[in-house]
């Protein structure tokens, strides 16, 4: 099983802080707290991470417009535990750097707990994560339409230009693998899908290690293709995947670099060190909605503060916290028994479940029952494989001394080599690719039988899963191979490389609310991981897959050994009950304040405005109805991009 709880710290081992390149620096925020609520503001983004600098950024290009951004962590200019590949990971956990929150225990995986590694930094969660840049598929972008009522701005096509406008891609980087013939990697490639003038630096490995090759080898000996163009909707098959990675410097590139762009603007405020307690509404007659944000309270330093906006309130902290905010969010003013506003003293007010809002002594503005809740995420499981003598893997950057002290002074020197590598062979696989039609006709029969709750997004959910199930045409699964070993017990001088398998689509649901008023107080999480037959099926027969590979060649003639799970685990239970007791999330999060029509639980609408206000907006993955089924960091920045167009048409 893995020795941690979550996939984003696989490649701690490789710590090496003092193994640094300088990334790009801006000056650092130096507004103080009372300068910021006494700045005069047209927007305020709470949260200055992947999707919020995004916006902020963008709104800032109008030089008419004031726009602010307040962000409870710091600015890390200079950060090797952020900054430099070879580290991802090793930032989870520290307070410096992450909110560190925590899930309730989880039946399905034997009752552990959770961690829920959240970015705690200007640069959010992009700071944290590990560095994979993809997208999902078109179908996955496609369905959001259904759940914008019908809209096409939230098709494949509609956000195609959010995604690329994002990245500037590494020029003449259009080989996914060496060695891969030349007209396999130029076939329906499209420079247009992909960006060549963003913030955010993306770009594919110079070096690699040993593993893929033979491992892409022997995928494609049993059917499963090599997908060179994954960018154009069709994201089938092993890739390569491009990281968030400035191949100049050899550093991780993040939302900082939206920061960046425009710091020196004098219209563009950033206040680090505080963190949002409130966002504060007055009445609104307009249409059906019943408020509208005119600021927000925050706190630094043990002061609490507040500060007015004459335009909107965007809301981008994220998966956990978005929701936390929501319900802990009040109005100066109440709805009175005579249906009138009056301002009442000393009462916590919130937008939510009017029923655990209530429970709590909380008064709610605005009843919505979708906020907090259609949590899903990737949950992954491991395979892992000792190596035979002089199989290269990461593991020798801590395992082989001249090596590690060659590839030292190589990043040292212009930032290249195996400091600057990463895991990048990832593979998307409808059922169809791994399993015979009997089999998927079982996990089709398997998926039926979950139970889907009406009057929510599920049965529109569980329609449009059930469909993609059926036609073969959206990955389910997904393996990440993991160059190294992370499994337990390891000998410290042998090397490994281990295959994660998880769910790109799982039918968990989860949630995240507040149990207290107190706002500085962490939210419960819920994930109910594998607490449903068709995930455990989903991660299983992925298993088994992983498992099958170690008899066929040419990936038979690198592995000396399996390591985990151990060769006598053998049957289905056995099988499951490893997974359920090792089984870690990708730091994932997505859904709890989605988009989707407000009578089946949605919380904003196809403007990410929140039902029953008129200027307060959602930009952050909280917003996806269904989970993307890739990592997700690409799409976050997309919606960020997304949120500014959206705001700049409506002035």
């Amino acid at each position: 099983m893995l020795r941690v709880a979550t996939v984003a710290v696989a490649l701690s081992y490789l710590l090496r802080p003092a193994v640094a390149q300088t990334p790009q620096t801006c000056a650092s925020p130096s507004i103080s707290p009372s300068a910021f609520a006494n700045t005069k503001l047209d927007y305020v983004i709470i949260g200055g991470g992947t999707a919020g600098l995004a916006v902020a950024s963008r709104l800032a290009d109008d030089p008419s417009v004031q726009v602010g951004v307040i962000e409870a962590g710091l600015y890390h200019p200079v950060e090797p535990l952020i900054d430099t590949p070879s580290n991802v990971g090793a930032t989870e956990g520290n307070p410096n750097f992450d909110w560190a929150f925590l899930s309730v225990p989880q039946p399905g995986l034997n009752g552990r707990q959770m961690t829920v590694p959240r970015g705690k930094l200007l640069g959010g969660s992009s700071a944290l994560n590990f560095l994979a840049w993809n997208r999902g598929s078109k179908p996955d972008y496609d369905a959001w339409s259904t759940f914008a009522d019908g809209s096409s701005d939230w098709g494949f096509e509609a956000l195609v230009p959010y995604l690329r406008d994002t990245t500037t891609t590494r020029q003449n980087q259009t080989n996914p693998y060496p060695g891969i013939p030349a007209n396999e990697t130029t076939a329906d490639f499209d420079p247009n899908l992909v960006g060549f003038s963003g913030p955010i630096a993306s770009s594919y490995n110079d070096v690699y290690v040993d593993p893929p090759f033979p491992y892409i080898e022997t995928l494609n000996s049993i059917g499963i293709p090599t997908n060179p163009n994954p960018d154009n909707g069709n994201t089938a098959g092993i890739i390569n995947s491009r990281a968030s990675l400035d191949r100049s410097r050899g550093v991780r590139s993040y939302a900082v670099e939206y920061y960046c762009r425009s710091v020196s603007q004098s219209n563009f405020h950033v206040l680090t060190g505080a963190q949002v307690t409130k966002i504060l509404f007055n009445s609104s007659k307009k249409g059906n909605a019943s408020l509208t944000a005119t600021g927000i309270q925050y706190t630094a330093n043990s002061t609490q503060f507040s500060v007015n906006v004459t335009k909107e309130v965007v809301l981008s902290a994220g998966t956990i916290q978005t929701p936390q905010l929501l319900e802990l969010s009040g109005s100066l003013f109440i709805l009175n028994s005579h249906k009138t506003f009056v301002i009442i003293n000393n009462t916590v007010t919130g937008i939510g479940n009017s029923t655990l809002l209530n429970s709590l002594n909380v008064t709610t503005l605005v009843d919505l029952p979708g906020v907090g809740e259609n949590l899903q995420d990737h949950l992954f499981a491991g395979v892992e494989y000792e190596v035979k003598p002089g199989v290269l893997t990461f593991d020798w950057l801590h395992n082989n001394a001249t090596f590690e002290a060659q590839q030292t002074e190589l990043y040292k020197a212009n930032g290249t080599g195996y400091f600057a590598a990463f895991d990048s062979t990832l593979t998307w696989l409808p059922f169809e690719l791994f399993l015979n039609s009997t089999q998927v006709s079982s996990i089709l029969n398997v998926f039926d039988s979950v139970p889907v709750q009406n009057g929510t997004l599920q049965p529109l959910q569980h329609q449009l899963q059930r469909q993609w199930i059926q036609q073969g045409n959206v990955p389910q699964v997904q393996i990440i191979l993991h160059n190294a070993g992370e499994v337990p017990p390891l000998n410290s001088n042998s090397s490994y490389f281990t295959a994660f398998i998880g769910t790109l689509h799982p039918w968990a649901r989860g949630s995240v609310h507040i149990n207290t008023t107190n706002p500085l107080a962490h939210p419960v999480i819920n994930e109910h991981y594998l607490e449903n037959d068709y995930d455990v099926q989903t991660i299983l027969s992925g298993v088994k897959l992983l498992l099958s590979l170690q008899n066929v060649a040419p990936l038979s003639n690198i592995i000396q050994a399996r390591n985990a799970p151990a060769v006598n685990i053998q049957s289905d239970a056995d099988l499951i009950n490893y997974i359920r007791s090792g089984a870690a999330s990708s730091s994932h999060p997505a859904g709890t304040a989605a988009l989707g029509p407000r009578a089946q639980g949605g919380v904003v609408g196809p403007d990410l405005v929140v039902y029953g206000t008129t200027n307060l907006r959602i930009a952050d993955a909280s917003v996806m109805p269904t989970i993307v089924g890739a990592n997700l960091q690409q799409t976050v920045y997309a919606i960020g991009e997304k949120a500014a167009a959206l705001i700049s048409q409506a002035k």
